[in-house]
C-alpha cells in the first residue's frame, strides 16, 4: 500500500470493547446483535474488540484492497454509504474519526484483526 492509500488511524482504550463502522447518516441500532465478534447491515458494522482492562486498541484505515496485512479475516463484505463518507468510533463517542470517500454508493470492506474475538490490532480496508 502507499502512503496515499492511508486514511487514518489511532490506538485507544475501547471503554465498551466495541468498535463501530458507519455511514454517517446511519440510524441502525443493530437491533438482534447478541455480542457476536461482527455483525454487520447495510451500512454499519460492528466490531467487538479487546476491551479497555486489557489495553488499547491500535486502528488502522486504508483505501486499498492489497492484502499487506496477514492478520485473520474478521469482515469480508460490502458496506453502503449515500454521501461516500463514514464514522469509525466507540459506542460513547470518546474517539470518533471520520472516513471521506470520493464516491457514494456501495463499497467494499475487509476488515482484518491480530485475533478472531478480541483483537488489540484491527485494520479497515474501503475500496470501490
Amino acid at each position: 500500500m502507499t502512503t496515499d492509500d492511508f486514511l487514518g488511524s489511532f490506538c485507544v482504550d475501547m471503554q465498551h470493547g466495541l468498535l463501530i463502522f458507519r455511514d454517517i447518516n446511519s440510524v441502525d441500532t443493530h437491533e438482534g446483535w447478541d455480542g457476536d465478534a461482527v455483525h454487520a447491515v447495510a451500512d454499519s458494522l460492528y466490531l467487538r474488540v479487546q476491551p479497555s482492562v486489557d489495553g488499547p486498541v491500535s486502528v488502522e484505515v486504508f483505501g486499498s484492497d492489497e492484502p499487506t496485512y496477514e492478520g485473520i479475516v474478521l469482515y469480508d463484505g460490502s458496506i453502503t454509504s449515500r454521501h461516500g463518507e463514514f464514522v469509525l468510533h466507540d459506542p460513547n463517542d470518546w474517539i470518533s474519526m471520520r472516513v471521506i470517500t470520493d464516491e457514494a454508493g456501495t463499497a467494499r470492506l475487509r476488515v482484518t484483526g491480530d485475533h478472531k474475538l478480541m483483537p488489540s490490532v484491527v485494520r479497515i480496508q474501503l475500496w470501490y
